[in-house]
């Protein structure tokens, strides 16, 4: 664990250099813009683009979405942060509302492939549902479908997209909120390199493997239980190339500035496997 007093700061500044994934349009802008008062933006074309601008120092911070509310978690990105050794420095959830873009004067009748990324295409499954017609070409970002949209002469393909891109692109709307859930929120979180901890941060997340042993789990639950922390997510994942060993993450309702709970993260440190330490922050709403 990296001292506290060395990643302690008191707030994090509103203009700065920022990598997001994608294009202009993207909901990684939305949640840079909610974060940021006045973000410079440089937009990457992959996830692993945005660790490396960072890394490299073109960028102070990076925008990534970790999870979604209907589509689950973009573990991608949970791998990266390992890879990387990075840290969360603030996160925000903003409300997900997908529109079905084409160029003007598409019949929505004759579309047959609609662009999109695989996590928004998730989302709006309902829809593919009833129209099994449509074939789903993935992209790499809902921003980058709309503009593949824009840029073609066909007038038998769409994208699923923000509805900001509408305007970007000069696209028309055909169909709004086509997420199955009107309750559709991504969570997005701002790394850094650097351990940055500021005010008011109320929210831990790890990463760890435990022992392949009856009880394990529950151990480790049960000392958080006994600082009466709030476990706010748990999941596990496989990990490739063992026998059935599991990486879990970890979101609770705490603070560094505890001294109970430093010393359990100092102690899970030492007492599990791969012990990742993703940060300290707080999660704004935009």
């Amino acid at each position: 664990m990296i001292s506290i007093d060395e990643c302690r700061k008191s707030e994090l500044q509103k203009t700065a250099v920022i990598a997001c994934q994608g294009v202009e349009g993207a909901y990684s802008q939305m949640a840079a813009n909610a974060i940021f008062s006045n973000p410079d933006i440089t937009y990457m074309r992959t996830f692993d683009g945005v660790f490396r601008a960072v890394s490299q120092g073109l960028c102070q911070y990076g925008i990534l979405p970790l999870e979604n509310s209907s589509a689950g978690s973009v573990t991608a990105v949970y791998d990266l942060m390992k890879a990387h050794h990075f840290y969360i420095v603030q996160g925000v959830k903003v409300s997900i509302s997908h529109v079905l873009l084409a160029k003007e004067k598409t019949d929505v009748r004759h579309i047959n492939q609609v662009y999109t990324h695989e996590q928004a295409a998730r989302q709006c499954s309902r829809f593919f549902d009833e129209n099994q017609h449509i074939k789903i070409i993935e992209c790499a970002n809902t921003a980058v479908a709309a503009q593949l949209v824009a840029q073609s002469d066909r007038t038998d393909i769409a994208a699923i997209a923000s509805e900001n891109c509408a305007s970007l692109y000069n696209l028309a709307v055909l169909s709004r909120n086509l997420q199955n859930s009107q309750n559709n929120f991504t969570r997005f979180i701002c790394i850094s390199k650097n351990c940055e901890i500021f005010d008011h941060s109320d929210k831990i997340s790890l990463m760890l493997t435990l022992e392949h042993k009856v009880g394990a789990l529950h151990e480790t639950i049960k000392q958080f239980a006994d600082l009466g922390l709030n476990l706010i997510k748990l999941e596990s994942r496989p990990i490739a190339d063992t026998d059935f060993e599991f990486m879990f993450y970890f979101d609770l309702q705490a603070s560094v500035e505890s001294r109970d709970v430093y010393h359990l993260l100092l102690a899970l440190e030492k007492n599990t496997k791969n012990f990742s330490f993703l940060g300290n922050y707080r999660e704004i709403s935009a």
